[in-house]
C-alpha cells in the first residue's frame, strides 16, 4: 500500500465532526487524489461502502458504530490564472472554504465574499451548493473533476450538468458515489458588491463604510457570529433543516394564514418560505430544549449541541420541530444536515 496513504481504524466519530457527536467509523482514510483508486480498492476488499468527508460540518453522525470507510482528501492547493476581467481558480476539493474565500478577498476577486465564515472544505460546499446574504457558491463554479467510485472513472463535470439548485447539486442528489478532486472557479476582477440582502443592506445603510471586499466579509463575519453558535463552545452543523420551497398557490395560502410572513420567489421556481420566521413567529421555539440539545435563541434554524450530547438527543429535537411544523402549518420540512446511518431510518 502506498504510504503517503493513512489508514486509520475506529476513529471517533466525534473528532471528525463539528456537531462532535457519534460513536466510531471502522476505517478513515486520509489520501492525495493519485490515491483516489487505491482508496476504493481498499473499500472493496474490505467489503464496506465508501463515503466521502470532508471537515465533517454538514454531518449528523449515528451514536452506533458506522461500519464504513470515509474517505478524505489531504490536498489543498489553490492555483489561479488572471485574465483581464476574471480570475479562473483550480481548487483541491480539500482546501478550508473560507481559506478560499479570503484568498479570493486579499486578491481583490469578487463573487464568494459574502459566502464568508462558512465551515467545511470546498469540496463540501460544492456539494450543498451553500449560500447566504444574496450569494451562491453554483454562479461561480465552471466545472468540477471528479472520481467516480462506482466506475473507478476520472471526470469533467461542467456546471450545466451539475444542475445547482437551492442547496442541492448532482453530488448531493448521488450521495456518495462522487469523490470531488478539483473544482474550477471564475471570479469577477472588477467591483461588484451584491449588498440587497436584508442583513447587509442594513449594515451598509447604517454605517459610513463602503461596500468593498473586506469591509462585506467583515460585515458577514460579525452578523454570522451573532446569529451563529461558536464552535469553540458548541456543537452544530449550522442551519438544520432546508427552508421550504412551495408551488406559488401554497405559498398564497400560507401568506393568508399569516399575514406577516415574508415569501421569496426562486428563481428555478417556487417561492421559498423562512423556516425560522415560522419557528419563531408561529411556533414560539427558540431555545427549545430536548435534553442537552436546544435551537440556538439567535437563530432557531440551528440545533445546538452542548458538550456530552448524542446524537439520539439531537434527532429527538429535530423530529419534534418536524412534526410541530406539519401540524401548525402542514408543511413538511426536510434536514439540510446529512443524517448518516446503516442501522436506522431517521428523519
Amino acid at each position: 500500500m502506498n504510504t503517503l496513504m493513512r489508514v486509520e481504524e475506529n476513529v471517533s466519530l466525534k473528532d471528525l465532526t463539528t456537531f462532535k457527536t457519534g460513536g466510531s467509523a471502522r476505517f478513515l482514510i486520509t489520501a492525495v487524489i493519485s490515491e483516489l483508486p487505491e482508496a476504493r480498492d481498499f473499500a472493496k476488499k474490505q467489503d464496506l461502502p465508501i463515503l466521502p468527508l470532508g471537515s465533517g460540518s454538514n454531518i449528523l453522525a449515528p451514536d452506533e458504530n458506522l461500519n464504513a470507510v470515509l474517505l478524505r482528501l489531504s490536498s489543498d492547493s489553490i492555483v489561479a490564472t488572471v485574465e483581464n476581467d476574471y480570475a479562473l481558480l483550480q481548487v483541491d476539493a480539500g482546501a478550508s472554504w473560507d481559506t478560499l474565500v479570503q484568498h479570493a478577498v486579499d486578491n481583490e476577486w469578487w463573487g464568494i465574499e459574502n459566502l464568508s465564515a462558512i465551515p467545511g472544505t470546498v469540496g463540501a460546499a460544492v456539494v450543498q451548493n451553500i449560500g447566504a446574504y444574496g450569494a451562491v457558491l453554483g454562479d461561480s463554479i465552471v466545472s468540477v473533476d471528479a472520481f467516480d467510485l462506482l466506475s473507478g472513472e476520472q471526470k469533467k463535470i461542467t456546471r450545466e450538468d451539475i444542475g445547482f439548485g437551492y442547496r442541492t447539486s448532482l453530488f448531493k442528489r448521488e450521495p456518495d458515489r462522487f469523490f470531488i478532486q478539483k473544482v474550477l472557479f471564475r471570479l469577477g476582477t472588477t467591483t461588484r458588491p451584491k449588498v440587497e440582502y436584508r442583513d447587509l443592506a442594513s449594515h451598509f445603510t447604517n454605517s459610513n463604510e463602503d461596500p468593498t471586499l473586506n469591509t462585506i466579509r467583515t460585515a458577514v463575519m460579525r452578523i454570522r457570529a451573532e446569529k451563529f453558535p461558536p464552535l469553540s463552545e458548541y456543537g452544530t452543523a449550522g442551519s438544520f433543516f432546508l427552508n421550504p420551497v412551495l408551488p406559488a398557490d401554497e405559498a398564497q395560502r400560507m401568506k393568508a394564514q399569516f399575514p406577516a410572513i415574508p415569501l421569496f420567489p426562486m428563481p428555478e421556481g417556487g417561492v421559498k418560505v423562512p423556516l425560522a420566521w415560522i419557528l419563531d413567529h408561529v411556533l414560539s421555539l427558540k431555545g427549545k430544549r430536548k435534553n442537552n440539545a436546544f435551537l440556538w435563541p439567535a437563530q432557531p434554524l440551528v440545533i445546538t449541541a452542548e458538550r456530552g450530547a448524542s446524537s439520539d438527543e439531537v434527532i429527538a429535537l429535530a423530529q419534534f420541530v418536524k412534526e410541530e411544523v406539519k401540524k401548525k402549518t402542514g408543511i413538511e420540512i426536510s434536514p439540510e444536515v446529512r443524517v448518516l446511518s446503516f442501522e436506522k431510518k431517521y428523519l
